[in-house]
């Protein structure tokens, strides 16, 4: 594995290291209008927010195509992005190619359409917390198909 892969992964290592700890105490916490009061809470919020954006930008630009071509699955990085969802469905990395699409849309909400509201950003926060279990899963099949080096 090349020493920019390797890098990339203990960089996502380390984010789904503190994006884990936020995840936790978001899902043991009743999010409603009266926790924005407490910033502490509201930093939690920010905290996995970016993390998980991080993570679903650097596992989609920087590893998904990367780790294809070494394990051979495919022959150019220029390959299109559909043909690469297909593949990881293939693969069994991902359960259906639209997972994908499904979280690049909860980061697109989180980047620009993060309302100022209480009900919208509870809402933007219970979605990006549904589907982090989502991102992780994705994130340890890929994982799992490097070779040990």
């Amino acid at each position: 594995m090349s020493p920019n892969i390797k890098e990339q992964l203990a960089a996502c290592d380390a984010i789904f290291s503190n994006c884990d700890l936020d995840y936790q105490l978001l899902t043991e916490t009743d999010i409603d209008q009266s926790f924005f009061a407490d910033y502490g809470n509201t930093r939690i919020v920010n905290s996995f927010l970016f993390n998980f954006s991080k993570l679903q930008d650097k596992i989609g630009a920087k590893l998904l195509k990367k780790i294809l071509y070494e394990l051979k699955e495919i022959d150019s990085l220029a390959i299109p992005m559909l043909d690469v969802l297909n593949l990881l469905e293939k693969l069994e990395i991902i359960d259906d190619a639209t997972a994908w699409d499904e979280l690049r849309e909860v980061r697109n909400a989180i980047a620009h359409d993060y309302p100022l509201n209480a009900a919208g950003r509870i809402q933007t926060i219970q979605l990006a917390l549904k589907s982090y279990p989502t991102l992780k899963s994705i994130y340890a099949r890929l994982k799992a198909r490097i070779p040990a080096t």
